[in-house]
Parts: structure tokens; C-alpha cells; sequence
């Protein structure tokens, strides 16, 4: 049904009279919603008076094109354009086809409108990456073409286009601040941002096609007017500040208590409630270490705690960092359709991730995911995994240590023994037995400390 209306809307618009819709020397009205390009280029024909042939590399797709009193010029320019299109004239036929494809077949300068080849020779960067560059920022259709051989670039494109395409090589070929024509380019070296992440930050703010990432440079290369290059400059030099970063100590503690009666190994001055815990008092936070180290190197040393890993771990300012301090155990299993193995891994030992946020005030709020984990048996080789793990998210200062407990392991067994024969007798049976319990528990005990690590001062030259 929309293919039927939008062909009975074209021959209405057709059929209306050429001196209330414009002449081969007037202006033109066009108003196709939801038409196939092809038929809007015919309606531009038609209505201008114009031979215009669209060519085999246009796409089909459907478009909604509207434009009221403008000449049959502007109307073929504006569709070109907006769709990434590029017209040849040869004689009083115009041919109308895709930028990419009419670059390569008229870039022979025979029109005033054609496109135009220019070889620009590099001194410093590497073809393949210059020609990747000015794809990413020239216009769709742009042809550049990287040779090895030369150490050059070609590119074929419009006017316009080819004079961009030359100030922004002179900007990736080196250090280079020019101005030529009205067209401003300036290289802008990071010192801690990566530039491909520099320019995401600059999304939506500046155009796309105004900035380039160089990676190899390290540096940003930004083209257009005075005012977007001193904007560009004050605004990658607020994401090129050097970040804050945050180094956890980490210990943690396998602690068995002393006797039946203790419910946990050590004992915390301060207690809280966090999300996932299952004792009664999840975390503690303290000032200082030295109490709480004190007590597990006792428990150490009268065997009634092991000190699973010491680790320490450094991230920058809102970004997770992960440990891992165990093995990976890989698990394969066999797909039954195919047939072929699938190989998983699992990560067992001690893990934590962790990310931190510095507040304005020093204080850290710290988004903690410690786990412990190990294997406690198989079936049918596949491992039996038993996990012990909190999520936590803490607000400490700098140096004050956060004590992550409650893990608990609580194992209960029976073992019985007796003599061939006698043991299995009812009633006198129980003569011949022996039965015997046993009780193990024990609690896994993150200490976290974060100190927040300052950035060196800059070194002066004297």
C-alpha cells in the first residue's frame, strides 16, 4: 500500500502544470514522502526539464525529500548530499550515482564538477594509518588510497574535500599548526588520556568529523574555525589532568575458633551491617590495623589461623581493578548436537574486585566483591566448588582498615568403626561400635586498607 501511494503522489505532482510548478528555468517544488531515491531523481527530471540518469551504484531505499521554490541546481545538490550522493555532467546529461563509485570513474577532472586525485607525500607516518584517519573524518565517498612503496597517500574527492584531506595530513604527519584558506588545524599531545578515549568524552560537544585520534602520536588532531580549536584545547586539557589513583592492601585470613562456644576468631571494635554476609557482625572498620594483625598473628601462631594471601592492588579513580590469587580450573563438556568440546574455565582461590570513589572530603567509598573458593570434591569430573563471598559498598577514610568477616564454614561429620560381623549383631551390635563426631568451622576474614596515592608534583627545571 505505501508503494501504491507514493507512486499515485508522484503522478499527481507530475501531472501538475509546469507553469504552477516551475520551468526549466524556474524554481521547483518537491514534496516525495516515503519514495524510492530513484523516483525522486526522476521527479527532479521531470519537473526541471533537466536530463538527469541516476546510476547503477545508486541504492535502493526509501527517503522523504521536501523542498518548496528552489532551483533544480540546489534541489540536485541538496539530495546529493543528504545521501551521500556525487553528479557528473557530460554535455546537458547530468548523471547522478554514488560518491564512492563516481570518484573513482571521473576523478579525470573532464567537469568543472568532477572530483580531483592529489598524492601527498609523508615523512613521518605510516600510509595505512594516515589513509584510516581521513576515511574516519572525511566525508562518506572520500577515496584514500595508502602506498607503501611511496611512503604516500592518494586521494580522490571534491575540491573542498581534497583541501581538508591536505591540512589534516600535514597535522598527522607531524607537530604541525597551520592555517590555509579558512581551514585551521592544530595537534593537541595528551600526556595522560589515551586519545581514543579522549574523543569519546568529547561526543555530542564537537563534531565527529572534527577530530581525529592519533595514538601513535599520542596526540589529538582537531580541524575547523578558531573558536572550535581553543574550545577543543580547553576541553582536552580538562580530560588530560592526571587522575587520582587508590592502592588496597589486602589480607586474608583463614580463622578457626579457639573452642565450641567462640563464634568468631578474632574480635572487631565496631560493627555494621552489609548486603550479603551471613554472620551477625558482617564488617568492621577501624582506624588502625595493628590491633586486628595483632590477633591473627597470634591466631597464627598458636595454629588457630592461615593466612590465605597479602596482596596489593592499585586502580585509578573510578575504575574496577580484579585480582586473583588461586587457579584456574578448566571445565569441558561436549556439545551433543555437534560434537565438539566446549572448554569454560572457572577461577578458584581468593578473588576481589573493587572500585573506588574519592570524594571532594578525602573519603573513599569502596565497592568491594571479595570471594573465596575451592574445591571440595567431583562428581563426574566435573569439581564441586564451594564459594564464600560478600558485596559490600563502604564509605572509609584514607588508612582506615575495612574487616570483611562473617564467611563461615561450619562441617559437621560421623565416623563409625566396628569389628566384621559382631557390629552387624541387633542389640549386641552396639557393643562392638565405636562412633565417633566431629565439628569443624571456620571463618574466611577480608582486611582491606585503601591509601589514597597523590600524584608527584611536577619537576622543575632549575
Amino acid at each position: 500500500m505505501k508503494r501504491l501511494a507514493a507512486m499515485l503522489l508522484l503522478l499527481l505532482t507530475w501531472c501538475v502544470p509546469c507553469t504552477a510548478r516551475g520551468t526549466a528555468a524556474g524554481p521547483i517544488s518537491i514534496d516525495a514522502r516515503d519514495t524510492e531515491l530513484g523516483d525522486v531523481i526522476g521527479l527532479i527530471a521531470r519537473q526541471s526539464g533537466i536530463n538527469i540518469v541516476a546510476d547503477a551504484s545508486v541504492k535502493a531505499r526509501r527517503i522523504t525529500f521536501r523542498l518548496n521554490n528552489v532551483d533544480a541546481g540546489t534541489a540536485l545538490a541538496t539530495l546529493a548530499q543528504a545521501y551521500d550522493l556525487q553528479t557528473h555532467r557530460t554535455g546537458n546529461i547530468v548523471l547522478v550515482g554514488d560518491a564512492a563509485s563516481m570518484n573513482r570513474r571521473y576523478a579525470d577532472g573532464s567537469s568543472p564538477d568532477a572530483p580531483r586525485t592529489e598524492i601527498f607525500a609523508l615523512a613521518r607516518a605510516k600510509p595505512d594509518e594516515v589513509s584510516a584517519a581521513l576515511l574516519a573524518a572525511l566525508p562518506v565517498g572520500t577515496v584514500a588510497v595508502p602506498d607503501k612503496r611511496t611512503a604516500s597517500v592518494i586521494v580522490t574527492a571534491g575540491a573542498l574535500t581534497v583541501a581538508r584531506a591536505r591540512h589534516l595530513i600535514l597535522a598527522l604527519d607531524g607537530p604541525v599548526t597551520g592555517s590555509t584558506g579558512g581551514v585551521n588545524s592544530m595537534t593537541v599531545t595528551l600526556h595522560n588520556a589515551k586519545p581514543s578515549e579522549a574523543i569519546k568524552e568529547l561526543k555530542g560537544v564537537l563534531p565527529d568529523s572534527a577530530i581525529i585520534a592519533d595514538d601513535r602520536t599520542n596526540a589529538v588532531v582537531v580541524t575547523g574555525t578558531a573558536d572550535l580549536l581553543a574550545t577543543a584545547q580547553a576541553l582536552l586539557g580538562s580530560i588530560d589532568r592526571p587522575g587520582r589513583q587508590v592502592m588496597f592492601e589486602v589480607r586474608v585470613t583463614d580463622v578457626k575458633p579457639v573452642d565450641d562456644s567462640t563464634n568468631v576468631g578474632i574480635q572487631f571494635g565496631g560493627t555494621g551491617f552489609g548486603a550479603g554476609a551471613i554472620a551477625q557482625f558482617p564488617y568492621a572498620l577501624t582506624k588502625s590495623s595493628i590491633a586486628i594483625n595483632a590477633q591473627i598473628n597470634a591466631l597464627v601462631q598458636n595454629g588457630h589461623a592461615q593466612i590465605l594471601a597479602t596482596p596489593r592492588i592499585a586502580t585509578m579513580n573510578n575504575r574496577e581493578a580484579t585480582l586473583l590469587v588461586g587457579e584456574t580450573y578448566p571445565i569441558v563438556t561436549i556439545n551433543q548436537q555437534t560434537g565438539f568440546p566446549t572448554v569454560s574455565n572457572v577461577n578458584v582461590g581468593v578473588q576481589l574486585r573493587v572500585t573506588p570513589t574519592i570524594g571532594a572530603d578525602g573519603i573513599i567509598t569502596a565497592e568491594l566483591h571479595p570471594e573465596y573458593s575451592e574445591i571440595i570434591g567431583f562428581n563426574a569430573s566435573f569439581p564441586i566448588i564451594a564459594n564464600r563471598k560478600v558485596d559490600a559498598t563502604l564509605r572509609v577514610r584514607d588508612g582506615e582498615t575495612i574487616v570483611l568477616g562473617g564467611l563461615f564454614e561450619d562441617t559437621s561429620s560421623e565416623t563409625i568403626s566396628k569389628l566384621p560381623f559382631l557390629g552387624d549383631i541387633p542389640i549386641l551390635g552396639q557393643f562392638f561400635r565405636n562412633r565417633a563426631s566431629a565439628r569443624q568451622r571456620d571463618e574466611v576474614v577480608f582486611l582491606i586498607t585503601p591509601h589514597i596515592l597523590e600524584p608527584n608534583p611536577p619537576q622543575s627545571d632549575e
